[in-house]
């Protein structure tokens, strides 16, 4: 993914199709940011909190047209992200509808510095970094496969993902591998994508976050839009965390002794538990070992050891 070509098979991503005149209204209502003025053909990033304003999933919401959203959420947490919607629009009865696509859809990732050229070789669409911009959602044929191509990098490298019709995914892949072959193209799974994002310092939900985890001490306190004229779920108890002062950080960290700790170790600070590892990996392309951690907020600082 970091020299050539990288395909990994994502397709049990959560897929919510959400669609009606108040579709951008009511996102804004159930994530802490703002959705209604995300321009069509672009994404944007969200973490969707509860009413006690604990981190629950997270994902890209693309906007497809004015009325109609594409949210993705987190493999795990696709069911539950569909019932959340529909549950809340049976408080709220807002104009909106909900379509779970998660099965009828597969998705590919496609990545690396070759990503690019790749899709010039399966689709006739503009995937120039003028034509099809970093965070731009576009409707494309690969393969001869009607396509939402998203142009969102998780992994760190240019990359694209491609979300289309499931029965078809056999023929995409290997259509990729087949007409990119001369660009060194690979097959990759979960473990080389976690050192991938630990290198970008993506947050991974339940693994770097756990049931008490909020915006604030994860490090995403510029998710919270509290300038929304209305309440979002979890404002209030958000709100609260901020007030009180923030006790704990997610930071990211490296071992100077090259020494890899065990994921859910303690850190330990004069003897005392006092926060625990959430993710650690040996990165080859930094020559280190790096890794997040929940510590006390006094010792999120640069250089803090």
């Amino acid at each position: 993914v970091h020299q050539a070509l990288g395909l990994i098979d994502v397709s049990t991503l959560g897929k919510i199709l959400v669609t009606g005149p108040d579709a951008g209204a009511f996102l804004d209502r159930v994530y802490p940011n703002r959705f209604s003025d995300l321009k069509v053909g672009r994404t944007r990033y969200g973490v969707l909190t509860g009413d006690a304003g604990r981190i629950m999933d997270d994902g890209v919401v693309a906007r497809v047209d004015d009325d109609t959203f594409y949210v993705s959420a987190t493999s795990t947490g696709a069911d539950g992200v569909y019932q959340w919607f529909t549950w809340w629009n049976a408080v709220w009865f807002m104009d909106v509808q909900f379509a779970n696509l998660t099965g009828a859809l597969a998705a590919i990732n496609v990545a690396g510095p070759n990503a690019r050229a790749a899709m010039q070789r399966v689709s006739d669409d503009d995937f120039s970094s003028e034509g099809f911009a970093y965070l731009d959602a576009r409707h494309v044929t690969v393969a001869g496969v009607p396509t939402l191509a998203l142009r969102i990098g998780f992994v760190g490298e240019l990359g694209y993902e491609l979300h289309f019709p499931s029965p078809l995914a056999e023929h995409v892949w290997d259509t990729i591998f087949e007409r990119a072959a001369d660009l060194d193209p690979k097959p990759f799974g979960l473990e080389p994508q976690r050192i991938l994002r630990l290198e970008k310092g993506h947050v991974i939900v339940s693994q770097d976050t756990d049931s008490e985890s909020n915006l604030h001490e994860a490090a995403m306190p510029w998710l919270v839009k509290n300038d929304k004229d209305f309440e979002w779920v979890g404002k209030w108890a958000t709100q609260q965390v901020a007030d009180r002062g923030l006790k704990w950080m997610l930071v990211g960290f490296e071992s100077p002794s090259g020494a890899i700790p065990v994921e859910g170790g303690q850190v330990v600070i004069d003897g005392v538990s006092s926060g625990r590892v959430t993710s650690v990996r040996r990165s080859s392309e930094l020559g280190k070992v790096i890794g997040l951690a929940i510590v006390p907020h006094g010792l999120a600082v640069d250089g803090g050891r």
